[in-house]
């Protein structure tokens, strides 16, 4: 008799808030038989699997640290496939941005696993107009660049993908910056962005919890520092960013 063969979801969770799931992953969520989830997920979301769902915590955040963390993952789906019918792979934000979708997809698809992306709210996109933040703006900015912040193994920071004179009216966003304000300035002025760029840090983006802090690009790393903010973060940066502070400026005035 031939072993049960499943198909493997990769579904965005969205930035943090239970309720930006989208409907698409309610419904797989509640046929799950087993979710491999990612640290960063609201536990509200996991209401949304069958009470047998075997619920299975793979985020470095949650305690998940083993040798090869991708790896492993990838092993423990292909397992999960010749014993369940609905295997889902559940993501902070979108599975596709910075969430090693492409990584898990490829390796499905080369074991001949049947997949299915179900996207999410990504926190550097979608999740930033919680804020009232555009990324893009007819005015201020055409252009949109996502960056990675995190460290190699080394613990640096690596080398930017840049190439300059940069412009304020690019908007900047880098994922999982935290540690590395001081180093990301110091990239982005030395390719042409001036000191006085309008940059933010969010903290906690979706939760009741959440906090900004807003500076010049040059002072961000003290800003950030004084606020005392902690990770999960993004880093913004661009004349959106000044847009933003106005907007808020005004709302702020007219609760007076």
């Amino acid at each position: 008799m031939s072993r049960k063969r499943g198909k493997v979801y990769l579904v965005g969770a969205g930035p943090g808030a239970a309720d930006l799931l989208t409907v698409r992953a309610v419904r797989i969520l509640n046929r799950a038989e087993i979710v491999f989830h990612d640290a960063l997920i609201h536990p509200d979301v996991l209401t949304h699997c069958p009470p047998a769902c075997v619920i299975v915590p793979v985020g470095t955040r949650g305690g998940f640290r083993v040798p090869n963390r991708q790896q492993h993952i990838h092993e423990r789906l292909a397992e999960a496939v010749a014993q369940y019918t609905t295997v889902v792979r559940l993501k902070g934000g979108d599975p596709c941005v910075f969430g090693r979708g492409g990584e898990e997809l490829e390796f499905l698809a080369e074991q001949g696993i049947a997949w299915e992306v179900v996207p999410g709210i990504s926190a550097g996109v979608g999740g930033l107009s919680l804020l009232g933040l555009p990324v893009t703006h007819r005015d201020l900015a055409a252009s949109v660049m996502l960056l990675t912040g995190s460290r190699t193994a080394s613990g640096a920071l690596e080398e930017l993908p840049l190439s300059g004179p940069l412009s304020p009216s690019q908007t900047f966003v880098f994922y999982m910056p935290f540690r590395h304000f001081d180093e990301i300035a110091k990239q982005l002025m030395s390719h042409g962005l001036p000191a006085s760029t309008p940059a933010m840090c969010v903290s906690s983006l979706s939760y009741p919890h959440q906090a900004t802090v807003s500076s010049p690009l040059a002072d961000l790393g003290n800003a950030v520092a004084e606020a005392n903010l902690t990770p999960p973060t993004l880093l913004i940066v661009g004349d959106v960013v000044g847009w933003w502070q106005r907007l808020q400026a005004g709302i702020e005035r007219d609760e007076r």
